[in-house]
């Protein structure tokens, strides 16, 4: 019988870190907001790892004040020449940030060389497959958030299997799933283009080759202009803390 009741009682624990029934937010939502554009339109990457070092733990803040620059421009300028400057370990012969911008798997290098030295968790690149579905993509940023990591979200926007345009923002918190709905749920987020804070949804379509999820942002329409006909923007990356 005890160790029914221990067994209950980590199911409830474990349903509660994957289900909050209150919105979870990043550490510091008041921090300022570093624009891409104060540099560059090509640097959404590094913009989005600034802005979640800046809006998350102690140690995350401290990592972002520690990156030379007084300005939103010098210090995304020093990323991009030390950093992004690196050989990347994923593409041969080519540098992590070009004027193409950075991938996702570069982008988590470079976060996790921000964070040394600063006691913060190390993040990972997690690519969302055809078996996750909106509940798993939400305990994981939940998760992140909880670390004191705001997790920066790849968006790609496909029309048919064509990528036609690719961007980074930062996930500043989480609200609960509406009642009955398991498929969706709404996030604030921050657009590096522009520095702007605002809120988004995650909707999950279930098709006939596995879980789609498609990020509902009307104020971030990445790519739309490019696609010539139907076109979706879906989650396609988060680095996070696992």
């Amino acid at each position: 019988m005890r160790y029914r009741w221990i067994f209950l009682l980590l199911t409830a624990f474990v349903l509660s870190q994957c289900a909050p029934t209150s919105p979870v937010y990043a550490p510091q939502r008041e921090a300022a907001v570093a624009d891409q554009l104060s540099l560059a339109g090509n640097v959404c990457g590094p913009t989005a790892v600034l802005n979640a070092l800046r809006h998350g733990s102690v140690a995350h803040q401290a990592a972002a004040r520690a990156i030379p620059g007084d300005t939103d421009a010098k210090q995304l300028r020093d990323i991009v020449l030390h950093q992004g400057a690196k050989g990347s370990r994923h593409i041969p012969q080519r540098r992590r940030w070009s004027r193409r911008g950075i991938n996702a798997a570069d982008l988590a290098d470079v976060t996790n060389e921000l964070l040394k030295g600063h006691q913060a968790p190390s993040v990972r690149l997690w690519i969302p497959q055809s078996s996750d579905h909106a509940g798993r993509i939400y305990s994981r940023i939940a998760r992140s958030l909880r670390a004191g990591f705001p997790p920066v979200v790849g968006l790609r926007r496909y029309a048919g299997y064509q990528v036609i345009d690719s961007h980074f923002i930062t996930v500043l918190g989480i609200l609960p799933h509406p009642e009955g709905d398991k498929t969706s749920f709404a996030f604030d987020y921050i657009d590096p283009m522009g520095g702007r804070k605002l809120r988004g949804i995650v909707r999950c379509e279930n098709r006939s080759k596995g879980w789609r999820c498609v990020a509902e942002l009307p104020q971030t329409p990445v790519g739309l202009k490019r696609a010539q006909g139907p076109s979706q923007l879906y989650v396609d990356s988060l680095i996070l803390v696992p």
